[in-house]
């Protein structure tokens, strides 16, 4: 097997052996962990599309990373109104505080990590009193953001198996 230089976009430069169809033709980048998905030469374009295409349990864990990052930024906006309106900016300071927690931590969401159901199933408690806060120094809008997450929530709880390791399940 070949040898092929890769950039990860750490920035790290580094070697490695040619990745095959058994690896879904990724690599690990030793410095950052990140996962890099190479063509290598000599296998066609449909066949490296086939074998990459992401399982049911990856498009269902990426979709719950979309829909993560879509109400940080949404939680950071907020959060951002609610610092310029002067008696909202207890609830402003609360949400930019979550929405940069909750960027930080999307790249955790993967099929087959086992903390995942855990911290959703232990939000219920958390996603009230964001409720409550949001009402009450915040403005009846981050109620509604409030209820995107629960609803979040509960679309992973639906699919647990697909971050413990059962069987699969759709949603």
């Amino acid at each position: 097997m070949a040898s092929i230089n890769v950039n990860c976009a750490c920035g790290n430069q580094f070697v490695t052996e040619e990745p095959t169809a058994d690896s879904g033709f990724t690599v690990e980048c030793p410095t950052c962990g990140a996962r890099i998905r190479i063509k290598p030469p000599g296998i066609s374009h449909k066949q490296f599309k086939a074998a990459t295409a992401p399982s049911a349990e990856e498009r269902i864990a990426n979709r719950i990373r979309k829909y993560e990052t879509i109400s940080g930024i949404l939680w950071l906006i907020i959060g951002a109104v609610q610092l310029v309106l002067v008696w909202t900016a207890a609830a402003g300071v609360w949400n930019i505080i979550n929405a940069i927690m909750r960027l930080r931590s999307v790249k955790s969401i993967y099929a087959g990590n086992p903390a995942i159901v855990p911290w959703y199933d232990s939000r219920r408690n958390w996603l009230i009193a964001f409720a409550i806060v949001n009402l009450v120094l915040g403005g009846v809008i981050g109620v509604f953001l409030v209820a995107f997450d629960w609803w979040m929530r509960d679309y992973v709880l639906r699919n647990r198996a697909v971050f413990e390791g059962s069987p699969s399940q759709s949603a």
